[in-house]
Parts: C-alpha cells; structure tokens; sequence
C-alpha cells in the first residue's frame, strides 16, 4: 500500500526510504549538472548518502526532509525545511529536482506550495526562507508567493568565481492572506 503524504496537484510528498530513494540519491547528487546550484555540489560517497538517510529517518524536531513522487509513484526529487528555529518560528528551504524528465514541468512550484501549506498550517512557522542562484527557482519561488528580499553577493564559489544567492521568503501573513483572495 503506497504511503499518501502531502498531496499537490501534481506532486506528493512522501517519508524518504532508502530502499526506495538511495539510489536515485546517489545518481543526482553525483551529477555536476544536477548539482550546479545547489550548496554542496562536489558529489557525495555512498556512505555519506547512508548517513543523510541515518540522520533524516531519526528525523531531527528541526528538520524535516521529503522525497518528491509524481503522479506515477516516480521519484524525481527531494524537499524539506530545515535548521527550524522554533522560538522564531522559521525554516530554510531546500530543493532538488534530479530527474531530468521532471524538469520544466511544475513539480517544483507544486512541491514548494505543499511544504509552505505545510509548515504554516501544520507546523505554525511563521517564515521560510530560502537563497538560489538558479533562475528557474527564482521563477518558483516567485510562483509560490515568495518575496525577493535581496541579494547575496558572491555567496557561492564556482566554476572558478562567485556567484551571487538571490534570497527570498514568505511570511504566513503573506501565505494565508493569498488563501483568503482565491476564495
């Protein structure tokens, strides 16, 4: 029996397994494309990748990560929030989308609209904040609600110079007022 997690409109978001998501893991964190714009992106050992999958099945209260399915069961991604400041009620982001084919076609906006439907309405957080560099997350985020708060200058080294992190985030405010105009 599949396990339901927190439903979209074309996306799910599901307890990471590592029977299931290993694998995949392996593959799209050791590909330099995949990993262009993401913060660690030198590859990772099978050990390390056994070690995140330790750390995010003993789930940390501050932490909380999720494998991305689509509406065939395939695994093409993984989100979560993370570093949750509790007293503040805030969380980091974090996204990837390593199946290529999944690309281009909205599971991203969607899966970032379930974890921000999420953490205000289940966890009570009061702000998720995130930073990229990839100007198909900057149209997520903005796609999302999110607000573009400034610029990180040369925050990532690359390809040999520094790149620039955009930084946005939403407010609950901000994220239940938005529900309230659709209705």
């Amino acid at each position: 029996m599949p396990i339901v997690g927190w439903k979209g409109e074309r996306a799910r978001l599901v307890p990471p397994d590592r029977a299931l998501h290993l694998e995949n893991a392996l593959t799209w964190l050791n590909d330099p494309e995949i990993t262009a714009a993401l913060k660690l992106n030198l590859g990772v050992s099978r050990r390390q990748e056994e070690l995140f999958f330790d750390r995010i099945e003993n789930r940390r209260e501050n932490d909380f990560t999720w494998a991305i399915l689509d509406a065939t069961e395939r695994h093409i991604g993984f989100i979560g929030l993370h570093e949750i400041n509790w007293r503040h009620r805030w969380a980091v982001g974090g996204l990837v989308i390593g199946d290529r084919s999944a690309w281009g076609r909205g599971y991203a906006t969607d899966a970032v609209r379930i974890r921000t439907r999420f953490a205000f309405g289940e966890l009570g957080l009061h702000r998720i904040e995130g930073h990229t560099m990839n100007p198909a997350m900057k149209r997520v985020y903005e796609k999302c609600g999110y607000r573009h708060e400034g610029l990180a200058r040369r925050k990532f080294w690359r390809d040999g110079r520094w790149h620039d992190a955009d930084l946005y985030a939403i407010l609950d405010e901000d994220w239940f007022a938005a529900r309230v105009d659709q209705s």
